[in-house]
């Protein structure tokens, strides 16, 4: 995307904060689904995780092999990334050694661009649909919206276990840190596009808000588990150990199930450091829960 067009979008999406909706407008908080009777056909259980790798691209190679191992430590069947330029993707489906395959794999605006791609166990797991769209009132272009730092993405990938069956949806996002209705606002959208698609869902995300908060709210009132609350064995300890002082020590980061989960094992976050540094800025969180089909 150019500079220009780049612009346009910023000025468009600042005259719909401050003139089509109000600097603080913010959608309505979204509606559970309605959960249909019946029994559970099949059940199976999952390990999902959730990291933001730092977009920065100076250190990306003298923390790559922290990055590496915290992802195999936990050998998730599947996880989201943010601040995922197109260098982080590339590499890890590399380093990951051929473990991994990859969805929603673009940028915010450019190819370059952070991203929020999804990575699934490939010889578990046919990648049965993808699809990325913008938090914004624009989704299907790399948009501005309410006054957004950055064009917002999100993604999600359908994935069928090729043994059992099994299927299911791993929403990824990263909301906006300067604008707190983009940040409703795209919680909102996320929520509406888990219920739209009708699946057992999981959705990863560093929501760049605390607990309790209205991002949260929305995503549990369109129907989704915070699975830090929900875990048998938990950590409710900081996902943001430090880099900027308005953040630091604080939960940013979340694993969330629809209405099809039956049971959440253990959410962990994971502190490891290797030669004497954390992989990023942010600590990765891992659950392990089952969900229903």
């Amino acid at each position: 995307m150019s500079f220009l067009t780049n612009a346009f979008y910023l000025i468009m999406s600042l005259f719909w904060s401050l003139v089509c909706i109000g600097p603080w407008a913010a959608f309505a908080p979204p509606t559970a689904p309605e959960v249909p009777a019946g029994r559970d056909k099949m059940t199976q259980q999952l390990t999902v995780m959730s990291f933001n790798v730092w977009m920065q691209k100076s250190s990306l190679y003298k923390r790559l092999s922290g990055v590496v191992q915290t992802i195999l430590s936990e050998k998730p069947d599947s996880f989201g990334l943010q601040e995922a330029h197109e260098q982080w993707r590339d590499t890890l489906l590399r380093e990951l050694g051929g473990q991994y395959g990859i969805a929603c794999a673009r940028g915010r605006s450019t190819e370059s661009a952070e991203g929020v791609p999804i990575f699934y166990l490939k010889d578990k797991y046919e990648l049965v649909k993808e699809e990325v769209f913008w938090l914004s009132p624009w989704p299907s272009r790399a948009t501005y919206g309410w006054g957004t730092s950055f064009p917002r993405l999100a993604g999600y990938a359908v994935l069928k276990d090729k043994k059992t069956g099994f299927t299911y949806a791993h929403f990824n996002s990263h909301l906006d840190f300067l604008s707190g209705p983009a940040r409703s606002n795209g919680a909102w959208m996320i929520a509406e596009g888990v219920k739209a698609l009708g699946l057992p869902a999981v959705f990863t995300a560093d929501l760049n808000a605390a607990p309790g908060t209205k991002p949260a709210q929305y995503l549990e009132a369109g129907g989704l588990t915070d699975l830090r609350k929900a875990a048998k064995i938990t950590d409710n300890g900081t996902t943001y150990p430090g880099g900027n002082a308005l953040l630091n020590n604080t939960v940013l980061d979340y694993i969330y199930a629809n209405h099809y989960l039956r049971s959440a094992k253990q959410f962990k976050v994971i502190r490891d450091q290797y030669d004497g540094m954390y992989p990023s800025d942010h600590f990765a969180v891992a659950a392990t829960l089952t969900l229903a089909n």
